[in-house]
């Protein structure tokens, strides 16, 4: 089992620097009220940037028989994690495909060998923004992807040292296999943002499965930067679309 990190205070820095970035939606109703059980953008995770490391707030238990000074923190990832389209599938399986419900995306990461983070050696409230859920680190990874499965159906990956350009084009090719499948997926917002020093991009799409009433939102916050950094993918329930388009048209 995963531990994480006992210092409070860092993590709940971290947690509260961007934790409204929320997007108008010009397709929400003017007559829809402001509070809402779901919020109108589910572009960023629980935990948002400058986190600057997933290890910052997950550390594993040591390996048996394993020299701790063999792995030094600034080691590259060497793992299948350090592949964007693994990344990606992780996100599309244990997110997009049990819609967010948590005990489906726990089973799921349960049987690939996903080790649960243990609450009681430190906190997991600022991953879970306070919300009942789960925490859990992927397996080889060295606690540096991890999956938060909440209540409410929001489920977020976040994986450190994967390159940007990279899971944003892994993750647009699981969006085009969502839409060639039937499903309705839209990219609604996508915008340059500065946080922790570092350009990212802020992506969202709206999706809906084949045969589906309820809208999620898929959202990324990706690094610029072809250079290894800690990425974000989100998925989230989003209010229901009017189908009135911001000029005014019905859409279809």
């Amino acid at each position: 089992m995963a531990t994480v990190r006992g210092n409070r205070s860092v993590v709940a820095g971290m947690g509260q620097a961007v934790l409204a970035l929320w997007v108008s939606w010009p397709a929400a109703s003017a007559a829809q009220p402001l509070a809402q059980a779901v919020p109108p953008s589910v572009i960023e995770p629980a935990v948002t940037f400058p986190v600057t490391s997933a290890a910052e707030l997950i550390t594993p238990l040591p390996a048996q028989g394993a020299d701790a000074g063999s792995a030094p923190e600034a080691a590259p990832l060497r793992s299948l994690w350090a592949d964007p389209r693994a990344v990606a599938r992780l996100f599309r399986e244990a997110c997009i495909q049990t819609e967010g419900q948590p005990a489906a995306a726990v089973d799921w990461a349960l049987a690939q060998g996903f080790s649960p983070v243990d609450p009681m050696r430190g906190s997991t409230d600022e991953l879970l923004a306070g919300e009942p859920g789960t925490v859990l680190a992927a397996p080889g990874s060295d606690s540096r992807v991890l999956l938060v499965a909440a209540q409410g159906s929001r489920c977020t990956v976040w994986a450190e040292r994967v390159s940007g350009p990279g899971l944003r084009l892994a993750l647009a090719e699981v969006t085009g296999e969502l839409t060639g499948k039937g499903a309705r997926v839209q990219l609604q917002v996508e915008r340059s943002i500065e946080r922790a020093g570092a350009w990212r991009t802020q992506m969202q799409w709206r999706y809906r499965r084949v045969g589906g009433s309820q809208d999620f939102g898929i959202g990324a916050v990706t690094t610029l930067s072809a250079a290894p950094g800690t990425q974000a993918l989100n998925f989230a329930p989003m209010p229901a679309a009017t189908g009135i388009a911001p000029d005014g048209v019905r859409a279809p």
